[in-house]
């Protein structure tokens, strides 16, 4: 080993042990002397949370069976609702639209209409309307919180005096966006 590279190593240690030791001072004086802290700071937390406009529907079919010419049927008295729950991050409106006119007959009946499950889920509801095949409104601002993110649905049909036979069928969209 040449003479250079034996003070290198020597240099090395020493400074190792002068870290070391100036650790155990530094880290004895902190405990020592946090029992004489006279100061006081603040600091600010922050965090940003994703709005998140989601719900379940559930059941997701409503199905009225066998039902003859001339008959009304609603949600009220015959098949369940639909239910809605908000699991999104933000109060929801929403809208409703039907595919098409479930009936093609004289004077028929196709309605909604939207009924809060828990008490004051919601700023408007909406009584029964005729679908009109566009989005329609179901429900304004229908609270996130847990005790308030209940609705349920209904429909109303009355099958027309001259309704041909056969199976009728729908396909309703349901549409959330974060209220404002």
């Amino acid at each position: 080993m040449k003479k250079s590279e034996f003070w290198i190593i020597v240099v090395l240690i020493i400074l190792a042990i002068v870290i070391s030791i100036a650790s155990i001072v530094i880290a004895n004086n902190k405990t020592s002397s946090s029992k004489g802290i006279t100061g006081q700071a603040t600091g600010n937390v922050t965090a940003l949370m994703d709005s998140m406009a989601s719900f379940v529907l559930d059941p997701a079919i409503v199905n009225f069976g066998n039902i003859s010419l001339g008959q009304a049927n609603d949600t009220d008295t015959g098949p369940v609702p639909f239910g809605i729950e908000n699991t999104g991050t933000v109060n929801i409106n929403m809208t409703i639209e039907s595919n098409n006119a479930l009936f093609t007959g004289t004077s028929p009946t196709y309605q909604f209409k939207s009924v809060c499950s828990e008490e004051n889920c919601a700023t408007t509801v909406y009584g029964w309307t005729t679908f009109n095949q566009d989005a329609q409104d179901l429900v304004k601002i229908l609270e996130l919180n847990n005790s308030k993110d209940l609705l349920n649905v209904g429909i109303k049909i009355l099958v027309p005096l001259d309704e041909p036979s056969g199976q009728k069928s729908d396909v309703l969209t349901f549409t959330a966006t974060e209220a404002a």
